[in-house]
């Protein structure tokens, strides 16, 4: 093996590793919440990053912001009843230290004895690499609903990141 094919290698490494570090780091998550470790799931979270959750909302604002959303009655009163949410699989485009991934967010809840599929969303994840690793700058859910407004999540994120890239 020369020179270049090493370093081919070396890079092709590198960028399997960063994706397996970004699919653990995302899919952290919801075990996480569900169990109700709002500090872990909080530490997803860049300092200065953003979870939009709702196109009509607020952000909340970094990992403090998360944590607090967690550990709020809303959340834990849903976590108390029996929830479960279940992230699919990741779609990831890397540009050095920076990232963005897509992906479906399913919550499942419990009524009775039985668990049914509550809310599905669309989620755009935008990743910074820090000094402790791989963080969230920016999680952007929307509701797959008759708004439209998780497809439109999906295709704005589909063309910047795919389609303007072969169009280059």
């Amino acid at each position: 093996m020369d020179r270049d094919e090493l370093a081919e290698l070396k890079v092709r490494l590198c960028r399997l590793e960063d994706e397996s570090a970004i699919n653990r780091l995302i899919m952290s998550y919801g075990p996480a919440a569900d169990a109700g470790l709002t500090t872990v799931a909080g530490q997803l979270w860049s300092s200065d990053g953003e979870y939009d959750w709702d196109a009509n909302g607020t952000p909340y604002a970094g990992s403090a912001g998360v944590d607090a959303m967690l550990q709020g009655n809303r959340h834990q009163s849903l976590i108390n009843a029996g929830i479960g949410h279940f992230a699919g699989p990741l779609l990831i485009d890397l540009d050095g230290d920076s990232a963005t991934a897509l992906n479906y967010s399913m919550i499942m809840r419990r009524e009775g004895e039985r668990f049914y599929l509550w809310r599905v969303s669309a989620v755009r994840w935008d990743l910074t690499r820090s000094e402790s690793g791989w963080r969230v700058r920016r999680r952007t859910n929307r509701l797959l609903d008759e708004t439209g407004v998780g497809r439109q999540l999906f295709g704005d994120a589909l063309n910047e990141l795919f389609v303007e890239a072969v169009d280059t």
